[in-house]
This record gives C-alpha cells, sequence and structure tokens, in this order.
C-alpha cells in the first residue's frame, strides 16, 4: 500500500488584497512543517500541488526547510484538480437566495466585513445551501462536480503509486474535504464540515492501492503545537 500525505497551504493573506500569497505567519507555518518531517526523516517520492499561489509558496518554504533547497529534487506535479473552489463566487450566487428566504439574514450580510462572527454565519450558511444542490446560477459549479474533479485527481495518483509509495499533495480546505468523503463516503454537507476544522499547515493522510483508499488520520498539527502557543493555529 502507498501513503497520501494531504498537506493544507499556510495561513494565506485574509482581508489583503491578494488572499493568495502567504502570511509571515502561513510562510512560518510551512517551514517549521518541513523541519519537522525532515527531523522524522519522512521522506516522499513524489509531491503534488494545486496551481495557486498559496499552495505554490507552501510547497517552497516547506522545502526549504525539508531539504535545504527551495525547489524538491523531483520536480512538482501541479494540477488544478487540488485548487479550493471559489467562494466569492458561491456567496455571490446564494446570499441573495438566502435574504429572499430570511430577510433578517441581510443584518449578517450587511456586517460581514467588519464582524468575524456575522461573517462566518454568512459563510457557514452559504456554503451549506451551495453543497445541498439547491442553487443554480451562471457560471456556478456544483459541490458535486467540483468534489469529483478532486476525486479524478486522487484517482490518478492511486492508479499511477498505488504500490509502496509515500505522495505529498500541497493542496486547500475543500480538496480535502473531498479526500475524506471519497475515503469515507460522507454527505456533502458533513464534508464541507469537516473541511472547516482543517488547520493551516496540517497534514491528513489516506492508505490506499490503485482502487482502494482508506483514512489513516485527519488534520494532523503536532509542528505547531511544539510551540505551545495558540497564534500558530490558524484556519484561513
Amino acid at each position: 500500500m502507498s501513503t497520501l500525505y494531504m498537506i493544507r497551504h499556510g495561513q494565506a493573506s485574509f482581508g489583503q488584497k491578494n488572499y493568495d500569497q502567504l502570511s509571515d505567519l502561513g510562510i512560518a507555518q510551512a517551514k517549521l512543517l518541513g523541519e519537522y518531517y525532515r527531523d522524522l526523516g519522512i521522506c516522499f517520492d513524489e509531491y503534488y500541488t494545486g496551481t495557486m499561489q498559496r499552495h505554490l509558496e507552501t510547497a517552497d518554504h516547506f522545502f526549504q526547510a525539508f531539504s535545504g533547497e527551495k525547489k524538491p529534487c523531483r520536480a512538482l506535479n501541479s494540477s488544478e484538480a487540488f485548487n479550493e473552489y471559489d467562494p466569492e463566487v458561491v456567496l455571490r450566487a446564494v446570499i441573495p437566495m438566502l435574504i429572499e428566504e430570511n430577510p433578517d439574514f441581510s443584518r449578517d450580510v450587511d456586517s460581514m466585513f467588519t464582524s468575524r462572527r456575522s461573517f462566518q454565519i454568512v459563510f457557514e450558511r452559504a456554503i451549506l445551501k451551495w453543497v445541498s444542490g439547491a442553487v443554480q446560477a451562471p457560471g456556478l459549479i456544483s459541490w458535486e462536480e467540483y468534489a469529483g474533479r478532486v476525486k479524478d485527481g486522487i484517482q490518478k495518483i492511486m492508479m499511477t503509486h498505488g504500490k509502496g509509495k509515500s505522495i505529498a499533495v500541497f493542496s486547500s480546505g475543500g480538496p480535502i474535504s473531498a479526500a475524506v468523503q471519497k475515503a469515507l463516503c460522507l454527505t456533502n454537507e458533513v464534508s464541507i464540515q469537516v473541511g472547516w476544522q482543517i488547520i493551516n499547515s496540517s497534514v491528513t493522510r489516506f492508505k490506499f492501492t490503485p482502487d482502494r483508499m482508506m483514512m489513516m488520520s485527519f488534520n494532523e498539527y503536532a509542528h505547531l503545537e511544539i510551540k505551545k502557543e495558540e497564534s500558530w493555529i490558524t484556519y484561513r
């Protein structure tokens, strides 16, 4: 059997003009994970990433600490299959529908960029509405279609590296949620809520063969706990 390590990117630049780049803390988280795996003596046979800036930067900083080089000795395999879904597209499509169903919801929408509580309420309700399959809008793909792309990407890895390999994938919460769904046969709603618990730079592991995938561990972040400071543990 082989092992798939799905690594969530370090903290991105939430609230900044370019969210997709890592924050200073996100860079430190990625390097810390690289140091941690280096000290454990873990080795990888292949490396995959999504194509987003935060995925590539996480891989770069991980390898600076892991091997002393900016890039791994083997080339990164970049694939859009491991990209995050676009939450802005989802919010634009779903928020008007939620307000129509409950006009009081507009209060949280109006304050979502000044109140973390309001943002969380709006975000969670909108995403859950989307994954339920009850929303159709131009340019908006369904969760089923999105997760299907992720699972196809994972299936290609399984078919290529299904015997005695260790594979690292630098990605986001959405693809990790889809991977957990594939392994555990979860509902869409449960899968997306699992994703909200995934910590920046954490690792979720799976065992796999060419035709079977099993959960091994979820949301490992011992490399951050070593710091004994809550500020290292982030979710965006």
